[in-house]
C-alpha cells in the first residue's frame, strides 16, 4: 500500500513510501493549491488553473497527464479525467475524511487518514496505475481536508 507520510508535524509536505521503500516527494504550496511532485521519471506540477477557480492539473514536461474539475462549491468531490478514463472521487461519508474513487458504480480505491489526529495517509489506488496519478487523487483529496482544517479553525 501507498502512504503519504508528512515531513514533520506542521508540513505540508509529504514523503511516499510503499513497502518501507521511498519512492518521492510531494512539496504542497501552504496558500495556494499547488504541490511539486518529484518521483524517479522526473517532476510534476499539481496546481489549479485559476486562483479561485479552475480546473485541478497534473503536469509533466509541459504536458497535461491528468485534471479535475469540483463540479459544485458545496460538495466534496472532483471528476478525475484521467487518460482515457472519467472517474468521480468523493467522500464517503459527509463526516468523513475518507474519499472513494469510483468508475460509475464501481469503487476502485480510496484515500484516507490513518486517524482522526493524523495527515498520515494510506492510497489505496490500482497498484499498476502511474505513481503520479495516484498521488493526484491523493493531493485533490489533501485539497479537501486542507480546506476543511482551514474552515474549521477560523
Amino acid at each position: 500500500m501507498l502512504e503519504a507520510i508528512p515531513t514533520n508535524i506542521f508540513s505540508s509536505n509529504f514523503r511516499l513510501q510503499q513497502n518501507d521503500n521511498l519512492l518521492g516527494e510531494v512539496e504542497a504550496s501552504i496558500w495556494r493549491d499547488r504541490a511539486v511532485l518529484e518521483i524517479g521519471e522526473g517532476t510534476y506540477q499539481l496546481y489549479r488553473e485559476g486562483q479561485f477557480s479552475g480546473d485541478f492539473v497534473l503536469e509533466h514536461n509541459g504536458n497535461v497527464v491528468a485534471r479535475a474539475r469540483k463540479p459544485s462549491l458545496f460538495r466534496n468531490q472532483f471528476e478525475v479525467e484521467l487518460p482515457n478514463q472519467l472517474l468521480l472521487l468523493r467522500k464517503l461519508t459527509p463526516l468523513s475524511r475518507r474519499f472513494g474513487l469510483f468508475d460509475g458504480e464501481r469503487q476502485l480505491g480510496s484515500v484516507y487518514p490513518l486517524g482522526i489526529f493524523t495527515r498520515r495517509s494510506n492510497i489505496d489506488l490500482p497498484s499498476d496505475w502511474p505513481l503520479a496519478i495516484r498521488v493526484f487523487v491523493f493531493w485533490l483529496a489533501f485539497v479537501i481536508w486542507k480546506r476543511q482544517n482551514a474552515a474549521a479553525a477560523s
